[in-house]
């Protein structure tokens, strides 16, 4: 059974190092203290584990698990890039309109007259 689901099957197949890559970025998310959330390190610890599994017991995996053809690549490259847009853009929109607690509490206050 896969931990990480199929998001850490899809980078795999992107590529070999794809794990590497996103164990350094959750790694330096995670010593930033930017997310407090225990779930975010349950799945880091997973994707460390399949990811050192990938390269230290390959014959763990069937041969033809990650094997994907050119066009395949491509679209699920393509794929990724539009879901990083969009949630950049959600993240935007987000910034944009949301409000300090204070100021939830004022708002609350004006809505109870």
């Amino acid at each position: 059974s896969n931990l990480i689901a199929d998001g850490g099957r899809i980078a795999g197949a992107l590529s070999p190092y794809a794990g590497v890559a996103g164990l350094g970025l959750g790694g330096m998310i995670a010593y930033s203290g930017m997310v407090q959330n225990p779930i975010f390190y349950l799945v880091l610890l997973g994707g460390g584990y399949e990811t050192f599994q990938r390269f230290y017991n390959p014959t763990r995996v069937p041969r033809n698990y990650y094997r994907i053809t050119p066009l395949q690549r491509a679209a699920l490259t393509g794929g990724y890039a539009g879901l990083l847009g969009a949630l950049i853009m959600a993240m935007a929109a987000n910034n944009e309109f949301k409000k300090p607690p204070e100021r939830l509490e004022l708002e609350k206050s004006w809505d109870a007259r």
